[in-house]
């Protein structure tokens, strides 16, 4: 091992940027992660407690534990993170420590309760309608809260203490930034980069099994290799969501910098943006997925098993080579340009060899047929014509790869951080907006009483931690806020059971506690990127440091009674916060998640418009101008298409989060059994099969277009002259009719959610008239009659694709008895584009039917949910 590879692999451990393949799994890894942001978080506080307790600092400054308290609270994971959590609150709070020092020094003084009581919901309302992000909000409050509770409460204060306190916050926060970037920096753009290449890997990977499967003979045999492919796409997915959620981290880092510097070998080869790459991975996902819900229908019967004898090698030698060609994509800084080109043709060529032999498979097919007499079924051609369109799908997304154009996501980025910076300097009246501050403004209102009523104060020390508990507890549903109450009440006990260790261990001697926090620290900073122990690690890593280090000088509760002052507080401030939550304005996240759903639904419909839109222009039917695209008309739809799958996944991940929170509310209150989660886990994966059939449908639609766009009357001499009018089957009418039932469908399911939402959420924004027992029986009979619709449609496209599959034939066996050449009458013999184009609309009409499926198990779904939440026909024991 040379010098310069020593290093490198040093840079890249020290930095978080490694490779899936050369990078040892005990060098990069969860449990290496995990070690290196506890390492940053214990350097934190130890940077941060220098500051505070042993520099000149500690003359001038009040509160001066607050630093290193700050530095643990807001380093997060990631540089973007932090960056962000550091400008957010410090653009909230600078002008709000102005704001407290006009007030102090107009008057507001010691034991002021009627003015601090104004001054603080005032100030809470502004702070809460200004932070859109809850953990932006939280620590706003919550150095608004410091601020009163002191200036009512402490008698000799000086006048400057809001810019002292602020000079804290601002302290530790820059502590927390400084030690993100420079000890073990993880860069949100760099994480990505991982990402995305540990799902190439694995995408291939689970790729490769389901070849594996495809090529068994039945489908026991094609088991395992299935179950070794459900099991990397669920790694995959989680892989996936944690992506998508770095992509709001990394609009403040410099990402195409850090990829220059850390990627530049790369970027000789391709240069996508942070959105394409996601976006890549997304698609590659898509087509992988549709290739196993292809596998796992297939019926492994003699059709597909004279079909894999003759196509094994080639499609084993198509895998190889795609394998390649991501292994350059992953492991590019030992890849040139050259060597990439190469392997990209390779796989065209591959590819091509492919489809040459899945081409001579169905003429081989045909002449069968003029022996035998015995027809191909219709599910059988369009089962496998969709399995290969999917491959070469894929071969068409990495080839594409290097001439992508990264400079419209560029000035989307630019467009996003004015936008920002535009949305902080203007203020718009946004009503749910008011009425959630308004909440959050009485919460804190209801929580002062214990600061500012003297002999409540007098009986909890000041009341502090309740009111701070209530300001730190708050989130946008009452399911939101019920779990971060859960997990502080956790942390809280835990961190106090450590804060007593501690005080019983050395007593007050500074050094000897920060000793014995590292450790307990280093514990907390692991367990905080579990995702179950997030919050609940912060308050515990938190509490101690409050607990011990706050109360150092002069403090008259003694002998671990601030630990108990501390879990008493605590805990009235829960219960009060958890009874005012579901009291005032409640926003439950079961309503939001519906209209996630609701959203959702309506995506769909219109992506189904727009592609029956493209279909008619390509084809010349009603209302079309022109069914060719031009290259920008192209690129346009294109780009509207990833803004679209974007959406969809924001939609998809909110949903993930709201039915977390939801399973936490108590919906007993208003549905008849409670809430279903998994009903609702089943629905979102519905949802996601059903976009996934939209998305392969209008990959047949661009590959149509890249097939026409040398001959722009190709099409029209296929379909009306080709085999005598009988090679293309014509989608207008299913797709039309499709469409509209789609779209009836749709409507009576966001009506069916519309009338599960909360009496609440109806009466204070739908305005729907409180009868549901009178719309029951009628909505599910309806409901019941729209899904058979869409079973009849499965049926009738199953039927004219046979009847249309049994006229070409037909057509054929007739020009072989006249004597005819089969190159003379079947069109793609010699026609690549024919080729191209016949396999594309065979898989689009794959996709329709398996959407109308898709739709149909949706329908139910939401069918039952509407069933357990409104009606007595499940019932518990």
């Amino acid at each position: 091992m040379t010098l310069s590879t020593i290093f490198r692999s040093i840079r890249r451990f020290y930095f978080n940027y490694y490779q899936i393949k050369t990078s040892s799994i005990y060098l990069h890894s969860a449990f290496t992660r995990r070690l290196q942001y506890a390492f940053r978080l214990v350097l934190t506080f130890l940077i941060g407690s220098f500051l505070a307790y042993a520099t000149p600092l500690r003359l001038h400054l009040g509160q001066i534990y607050m630093i290193p308290n700050l530095g643990v609270l807001c380093i997060q994971e990631t540089f973007g993170a932090t960056l962000s959590t550091t400008l957010h609150v410090t653009s909230v709070i600078i002008p709000l420590s102005m704001f407290l020092f006009l007030i102090q020094t107009l008057g507001l003084s010691y034991q002021n309760y009627l003015v601090g009581e104004i001054l603080l919901l005032l100030s809470s309302f502004c702070i809460s309608y200004r932070c859109r992000t809850l953990q932006f909000r939280k620590l706003s409050l919550w150095f608004n809260a410091i601020f009163f509770v002191s200036i009512i409460n402490e008698q000799t204060i000086r006048t400057t203490f809001a810019f002292e306190l602020l000079a804290d916050f601002v302290l530790g926060m820059f502590v927390a930034l400084l030690v993100s970037l420079l000890f073990f920096p993880l860069f949100a753009t760099l994480d990505i980069e991982n990402r995305v290449n540990y799902c190439l890997f694995h995408l291939d990977q689970m790729q490769a099994f389901l070849i594996q499967a495809f090529l068994c003979h039945d489908s026991t045999a094609a088991k395992v290799s299935l179950a070794r492919a459900a099991i990397v796409e669920r790694r995959l997915r989680n892989t996936m969501n944690e992506t998508r959620q770095r992509l709001n981290e990394v609009y403040l880092e410099p990402c195409r910098l850090l990829q220059w510097i850390f990627t530049r070998h790369r970027n000789e080869i391709f240069s996508l943006s942070i959105e394409q790459q996601v976006d890549l991975i997304t698609s590659f996902m898509f087509h992988v997925c549709s290739l196993q819900a292809m596998i796992e229908q297939c019926t492994f019967n003699k059709y597909h098993q004279d079909l894999i004898k003759q196509l094994e090698s080639n499609l084993l030698d198509f895998i190889s080579n795609q394998s390649m060609v991501i292994d350059g994509l992953i492991s590019s800084s030992s890849v040139n340009t050259d060597t990439f080109h190469n392997r990209l043709t390779n796989l065209q060529l591959a590819m091509e060899s492919l489809n040459s032999a899945y081409k001579q498979v169905r003429l081989h097919r045909i002449e069968e047929v003029f022996l035998t007499g015995t027809k191909t079924q219709s599910d059988d051609h369009l089962s496998h014509t969709f399995f290969f369109f999917q491959l070469d799908a894929i071969a068409r997304l990495l080839t594409q790869i290097t001439t992508i154009n990264c400079q419209r996501e560029e000035t989307s980025k630019t467009t996003q951080i004015r936008t920002c910076l535009k949305d902080y300097c203007k203020f718009h009246f946004d009503w749910p907006r008011i009425i959630s501050a308004f909440k959050s403004m009485l919460i804190i209102g209801v929580g002062s009483i214990f600061v500012m009523v003297p002999s409540l104060a007098n009986s909890f020390a000041n009341g502090q931690w309740i009111l701070i508990g209530l300001c730190m507890t708050q989130g946008d549903t009452v399911g939101g806020a019920l779990t971060t109450m859960k997990l502080r009440l956790v942390g809280t006990l835990l961190g106090s059971m450590w804060a007593y260790a501690i005080y019983a261990a050395v007593g007050e001697e500074s050094y000897k506690i920060f000793a014995m926090l590292v450790p307990w620290l280093l514990l907390c900073g692991y367990l905080k990127l579990i995702p179950q122990w997030d919050y609940a690690a912060t308050v515990a890593a938190s509490t101690p440091i409050v607990v011990n280090l706050g109360r150092l000088y002069g403090d008259v509760f003694r002998q671990g009674n601030y630990v108990l002052l501390r879990i008493q507080e605590s805990i009235i401030g829960i219960g009060v916060g958890m009874f005012l939550t579901v009291l005032i304005f409640p926003t439950f996240a079961v309503d939001l998640l519906k209209t996630n759903i609701q959203d959702t639904l309506k995506t769909c419909r219109r992506a189904t418009d727009s592609i029956h839109s493209v279909y008619d222009q390509f084809f010349q039917h009603q209302h079309a101008r022109r069914y060719s695209l031009s290259m920008n008309e192209e690129e346009e739809i294109k780009f509207h298409i990833d803004l679209q799958r974007r959406h969809f996944h924001q939609l998809i991940s909110s949903q993930r989060m709201q039915l977390n929170y939801a399973s936490l509310e108590p919906s007993i209150w208003w549905f008849n059994y409670g809430f279903s989660s998994s009903q609702y886990d089943l629905l979102i994966k519905q949802q996601l099969d059903m976009f996934r059939m939209l998305h392969n449908m209008h990959a047949t639609l661009m590959q149509i277009n890249d097939c026409s766009m040398d001959d722009k009357n190709q099409i029209d001499e296929l379909r009306l002259n080709a085999a005598g009018g009988r090679f293309l089957p014509d989608l207008h009418g299913e797709l039309l009719d499709l469409s509209r039932q789609l779209s009836d469908c749709i409507d009576l399911w966001i009506s069916y959610l519309t009338l599960t939402h909360t009496t609440y959420y109806r009466w204070s924004r739908i305005r729907i008239s409180h009868r549901k027992k009178k719309l029951i029986k009628g909505d599910l009979a309806e409901n019941q009659q729209r899904l058979m619709e869409l079973h009849s449609v499965v049926v009738r496209l199953q039927n004219e694709h046979q009847n249309s599959v049994n006229r070409s034939l037909d057509y054929y066996i007739d020009k072989s008895k006249q004597g005819e050449d089969l190159s003379s009458f079947v069109p793609y013999v010699n026609s690549h584009q024919a080729e191209s184009i016949f396999v594309a609309i065979s898989a689009m009409y794959y996709s329709t039917i398996q959407l109308a499926q898709a739709a149909m198990a949706l329908g139910t779904t939401i069918h039952t949910i509407f069933e357990l939440e409104t009606t007595s026909v499940y019932r518990f024991f």
